[in-house]
């Protein structure tokens, strides 16, 4: 849209045409309040929190269904808006309970910062409050506090045009208004914890997070979604170590402004069943002897003229950098051209909002890379060393069991215990995603970045410096400075991913140019050099 010129406060400002005046007060750094109006669901005008005063306009209008033109000139900050908006909230609060020490909505509630910065007002009421329900499950994910609620209708119109499953409604009128569910039915759609992400008040939590821990404790990491091919812009909370939760991230070319509940969920494995120290036959053993064994069993098969029949199983559960990095440690170290891997987890819920039947985050990337290969196939004729990349092939496909034992050594390299690295003589701990910086693909050929949020769990390293780490006892130079180092090597070598510079992907990600994946699925090449 064109831009035109617009006064906000008496400042002249550029703003679209036809973009509404909350949109366009909050490109210019201007905040007005607002409980209803939401981008991702449109123009409610109930709340008439977002009062402004429109020159030339004798009335007080709402902005979220007021826009921009040319010449418009609106003030948020004058006397006769404060004092309206004052009194809207003094309405909300005629009833509203007075707990926000114990609700776990304290800390990120717009009608808390609202008061602050609009009310701040002596309360007249005399008279008690009128009592609504109060910690009510409306769902296996959702609690409802009906007292805190502000009937926005928010959650009502999510699950109207997003979700399209109608579970709520606003029954009553007056003070006695307040959501509630369908007779019989329950909040369960698969993107239910939306409505608690938009809810601007306490009214609506999540059963997961509730009372886990104050949000301002909570730090925050830009990340992904790993649970499907869509790769869902996330923000990962954490403190002292340890992942809270996640919400969305807006992005609107993956993800719009939501995320299902199923992926909210895996952040669980960034905490539990945890690989943190290495495990060698069953036992801990330190790390710095674990490296050495297993460097020693990879000069024993090369040294044997057995390393062009070793195997590197990767998974599209893992990084670009860990899958590229996998893949140069098999030409350059191991000598061997059998490196790569499938999916081997069962196929997932696919819907026509965002959740996609590949239950993996990385598929496009294994792509791309040229990794892609059935790994029945890779493991069918045994071999000396067997390495595997951050998956658990037997506790998802237990016939592969039977190829990972014919191999005279297995090692498995991944961030959770599992059937896998129980069956593999050698276990050693990789970092997450949460515990380095690095990249997925996701279905669309979008390559996306994740960020560190906090400092790897015990032993565990990025997979890139671990597999260097064990090189130092193979006498081979292996590795770089870091992920960027990384990416300009990797930006190189794979066609596909040619003239992508790490920078470029930003917090929007970039799509893979067509025009290279030429060499995608063209296989695995022998090394130029190595052993």
């Amino acid at each position: 849209m064109a831009k035109v010129t617009i006064q906000i406060n008496g400042q002249e400002v550029q703003a679209e045409e036809g973009l509404n005046l909350i949109e366009a007060a909050r490109a210019a750094g201007v905040e007005i309040p607002h409980f209803c109006y939401h981008p991702g669901l449109g123009v409610d005008g109930n709340c008439r929190q977002c009062l402004i005063e429109i020159e030339g306009v004798s009335k007080l209008q709402i902005a979220c269904n007021s826009f921009v033109k040319e010449g418009l000139a609106f003030r948020t900050d004058s006397d006769r808006v404060k004092q309206m908006q004052a009194g809207v909230l003094e309405f909300l609060f005629l009833n509203h309970p007075l707990d926000c020490p114990i609700c776990d909505q304290s800390g990120e509630c717009l009608l808390q910062d609202y008061y602050m910065s609009n009310g701040k007002y002596e309360s007249r009421l005399d008279l008690p409050k009128h009592h609504k329900r109060k910690a009510v499950p409306v769902g296996p994910r959702v609690m409802l506090d009906a007292e805190r609620c502000v009937l926005c209708t928010r959650c009502t119109r999510f699950c109207d045009q997003v979700t399209k499953t109608g579970e709520l409604r606003i029954v009553n009128r007056g003070y006695r208004a307040e959501i509630t569910t369908f007779p019989g039915r329950e909040l369960d759609n698969d993107y239910s914890l939306n409505t608690v992400d938009i809810c601007p008040v306490g009214a609506l939590t999540s059963r997961d997070f509730r009372f886990q821990k104050r949000v301002w404790h909570l730090r925050t990491a830009k990340s992904l979604c790993t649970g499907c091919a869509r790769g869902c812009n996330t923000y990962l909370e954490f403190d002292d170590g340890k992942a809270y939760r996640y919400r969305p991230r807006e992005n609107m070319a993956v993800n719009d402004f939501w995320m299902c509940d199923p992926g909210r969920v895996t952040y669980k494995e960034l905490n539990d069943n945890r690989l943190d120290v290495a495990i060698v036959e069953g036992q801990e053993r330190p790390f710095h002897e674990a490296l050495e064994l297993a460097g020693s069993w990879i000069n024993e098969a090369v040294g044997s003229g057995k390393g062009s029949d070793a195997v590197v199983l990767v998974s599209p559960q893992c990084s670009t950098e860990v899958l590229y990095a996998a893949k140069k440690f098999a030409l350059d170290v191991l000598g061997t051209t059998r490196v790569g891997g499938g999916n081997v987890r069962p196929a997932g819920v696919e819907d026509e909002i965002l959740r996609r039947a590949d239950t993996n985050p990385n598929s496009r990337g294994l792509e791309a890379l040229g990794l892609t290969r059935n790994p029945a196939d890779l493991l069918s004729d045994g071999g000396s060393v067997l390495l595997i990349f951050g998956d658990d092939p037997i506790g998802f496909q237990k016939d592969l069991a039977d190829g990972i034992q014919t191999f005279q050594r297995v090692i498995y390299v991944g961030s959770n215990e599992n059937s896998t690295s129980g069956a593999a003589g050698l276990a050693l701990p990789m970092a997450p995603h949460s515990e380095c910086d690095g990249t997925f693909v996701n279905f669309e050929g979008r390559v996306q970045r994740f960020r560190k949020a906090f400092t790897p769990r015990g032993d565990a390293l990025w997979g890139p410096n671990l597999l260097a780490r064990i090189a130092e006892f193979t006498g081979d130079e292996f590795g770089w400075n870091g992920p960027k180092d990384l990416w300009q090597e990797l930006t190189s070598n794979e066609p596909t991913f040619a003239n992508l510079e790490y920078a470029q992907v930003g917090d929007e990600g970039r799509l893979l140019d067509a025009g290279q994946d030429a060499g995608r699925d063209a296989g695995v090449t022998a090394p130029a050099s190595g052993r």
